[in-house]
């Protein structure tokens, strides 16, 4: 599975990459998961099955689902992304996947 993480810069969202990588692996799966600004979402969205916004940028969940018909665009839990809590996300990844 394909999870692109977008925020204002794609900095937090790069630590937040690894410790979900951490996660799945933990729990057996592999993802491939990378962090990007939403500067540069244009260039990420095709590839990408899922899409999790950083909480500061949830304004632009509609623009960005516009960008990528058909696939799940959803925002970080705001708790999970302050603590960079890896397993709350990869919990939430998941669920959205299942849906």
């Amino acid at each position: 599975m394909n999870v692109l993480l977008l925020c204002s810069q794609g900095m937090s969202t790069g630590m937040l990459c690894e410790k979900i990588t951490q996660a799945a692996k933990e729990d057996g799966k592999e993802l491939h998961i990378w962090a990007a600004s939403e500067i540069k979402a244009r260039e990420h969205v095709g590839k990408a099955d899922l899409i999790l916004l950083g909480p500061q940028i949830r304004y632009l969940q509609k623009r960005i689902s516009e960008m990528a018909p058909g696939k799940p665009v959803e925002v970080i839990d705001m708790m999970a992304y302050g603590m960079m809590d890896g397993k709350k996300v990869y919990s939430d990844i998941k669920k959205y996947m299942e849906d």
